[in-house]
């Protein structure tokens, strides 16, 4: 069996149900048990990603470009089969703006160098200046050729923590849906959505609260011109486009420890450490 096939085999094994096995034989063990106490504290959420045409050659063969899997874990949200895309429901619980300085894929080490999530950063101020997003390593100048200068990036990080929904076999799986460079805007588009979702309540029209609310997600290639072409997100209503009643308890609670978590500096988004967001799939672009 090759690599592929295999790292294939485990993901769908991952994400089977286990069958013949009586769910209610922990019972007697839950109610006092601590094992997971320290871990509250503190909380890493996984993240989206769609299968770009310069993807690892593994994922490509394993899940198909435009298809979508959460990372790390590789685990397959949704697959793009042909023209057929599949879609997902998705509930988004919480969000933040996060403000990222990346190392150049050249470069050795981690590739996230600095977060912050202070609009008034060094970092976030040069990620919003289409001048200054793109920082040469020190040493590099004139004599050093273009295909041998290394940068670092700036990035502005638009991230949605939420829930897989509805149908599916990972159906209340904490992930991020992340906007950034090319999808940038469409991340603003989101917003503006979740913002305009409304219902009629006694007559009059009132906002939905952001963990009630039910999208249903997909991919969408874009290729503006010759050299930036990529999948990104495609969002609209579920149907029903909000949560069921018995649901709301828990999807508050969800948001507000995701909100607590936050507050204390305790919640990471887990990136894509091989790539920088969207770099394999936006060359240039300044429209951003």
């Amino acid at each position: 069996m090759s690599n592929g096939e295999e790292r294939k085999s485990r993901t769908e094994t991952a994400i089977n149900k286990v069958e013949g096995i009586d769910p209610n034989y922990l019972t007697k063990y839950i109610e006092q048990d601590t094992s997971l106490d320290a871990l509250k504290e503190h909380r890493t959420v996984p993240r989206f990603k769609i299968i770009q045409n310069t993807t690892d050659e593994d994922l490509k063969e394993n899940f198909g470009v435009g298809s979508v899997i959460v990372r790390p874990g590789d685990a397959l949200i949704c697959k793009k089969q042909g023209s057929n895309i599949d879609n997902f429901e998705f509930v988004p619980l919480f969000f933040f703006v996060e403000y990222a300085k990346w190392r150049d894929l050249k470069g050795n080490g981690p590739m996230i160098l600095e977060r912050s999530h202070d609009p008034s950063s060094e970092i976030a101020i040069r990620s919003k200046d289409a001048n200054t997003r793109k920082e040469l390593y020190a040493g590099m100048g004139e004599d050093t050729s273009e295909s041998d200068r290394m940068y670092y990036q700036y990035v502005e990080h638009l991230r949605f923590i939420g829930v897989i929904y509805g149908d599916h076999p990972l159906v209340g799986t904490p992930v991020t849906l992340s906007f950034e460079r090319g999808e940038w805007g469409q991340g603003k588009n989101f917003i503006s959505a979740v913002s305009l979702r409304r219902q009629v309540i006694d007559g009059k029209s009132s906002t939905v609260p952001l963990w009630a609310q039910v999208w249903k997600l997909k991919t969408i290639y874009h290729a503006p011109d010759a050299t930036r072409k990529w999948y990104g997100f495609q969002f609209e209503a579920a149907d029903p486009s909000i949560i069921k009643p018995e649901e709301a308890e828990s999807m508050q609670a969800l948001h507000l420890e995701f909100k607590e978590l936050f507050d204390k500096q305790r919640l990471m988004v887990i990136d894509d450490e091989v790539i920088s967001p969207d770099e394999e799939a936006v060359k240039e672009n300044n429209e951003f």
